[in-house]
């Protein structure tokens, strides 16, 4: 990183070992299925403006989400299938999924770039733990032993894959996840600012994260659409099972887990700038 007018700028080498990265990691998700195409231009795309905004200490927060998120997803994938909560596709996400994920990591990125405010930097690792943590804990939680209990009523025990169903281990996965990826954002100096600055950045992006989290299970067991395969007749939040459309059954049909999950990244970058601000006044 070089300093310009009291500004942090990345330097040239950072930007080209950065754009190597960003093409090798897009090549590597396509062939092994962890992206599609269209996935991995918008991977491609958000990984840019962070790279621009920040260099490869924040580009090092997008890699990890990628790499640790693709790898739980792979992981016992067939038994999450029977569940009829395995990720569409196979495992390989879309664009959609890229975006519902990285989108306000991104926005935040630019705002960061054209202002140079830390809150931007705080918005950015919020909402990207954010997304980490749903996943981590959506992930994690399906291979519980211990049947998921209903967010909005907890002496209800629903099957693994409920919309709104969550689980003691999914929880402490997300947690530990949030505290894991604000860490590492703290390693990375992504976040700046005196000792007591940095840690209430931290504790901003773990709680937003945190919060976030089940924030997006609460719209998961309200308005999120519920669906059910026409095929095996599962219950699934998938718009596609077996290859085939899946059903309406109740909820709005396009707040599809996508739309959830961005909702929940905007909540995130809000929750996070909003505690960062009232901690440092």
């Amino acid at each position: 990183m070089s300093q310009a007018l009291g500004l942090i700028v990345p330097s040239t080498i950072e930007i080209v070992s950065g754009l190597l990265i960003i093409t090798g990691l897009s090549l590597v998700a396509v062939k092994v299925s962890a992206l599609d195409i269209q996935g991995a231009v918008a991977g491609s795309l958000i990984g840019i403006v962070t790279l621009l905004a920040g260099g490869l200490g924040w580009l090092a927060i997008i890699v990890a989400f990628v790499l640790i998120s693709s790898v739980l997803t792979r992981y016992r994938f067939g038994y999450k299938q029977k569940l009829g909560s395995a990720q569409e596709k196979g495992g390989r996400r879309s664009w959609l999924n890229v975006l519902a994920n990285g989108l306000v990591g991104a926005i935040a990125a630019i705002f960061e770039l054209a202002t140079h405010q830390e809150i931007y930097a705080v918005a950015f690792l919020g909402c990207i733990a954010a997304a980490m943590s749903d996943t981590i804990a959506t992930e994690i939680g399906l291979l519980s032993a211990s049947k998921p209990r209903l967010i909005l009523d907890p002496r209800k025990i629903v099957v693994p894959g409920t919309s709104g169903g969550v689980s003691a281990m999914g929880e402490m996965a997300g947690l530990v996840s949030a505290i894991g990826l604000g860490s590492l954002g703290v390693a990375l100096k992504v976040v700046s600012g005196t000792r007591l600055e940095i840690f209430y950045a931290l504790v901003a992006v773990i709680t937003a994260a945190f919060l976030a989290m089940n924030f997006d299970s609460l719209l998961g067991a309200t308005v999120q659409g519920k669906n059910k395969c026409k095929i095996c007749g599962a219950d699934t939040e998938n718009l596609y099972h077996h290859d085939e459309p899946t059903i309406s059954e109740k909820g709005i049909r396009f707040l599809d887990n996508n739309a959830v999950n961005l909702i929940a990244t905007v909540a995130a970058a809000l929750i996070s700038i909003a505690l960062y601000l009232a901690f440092i006044s």
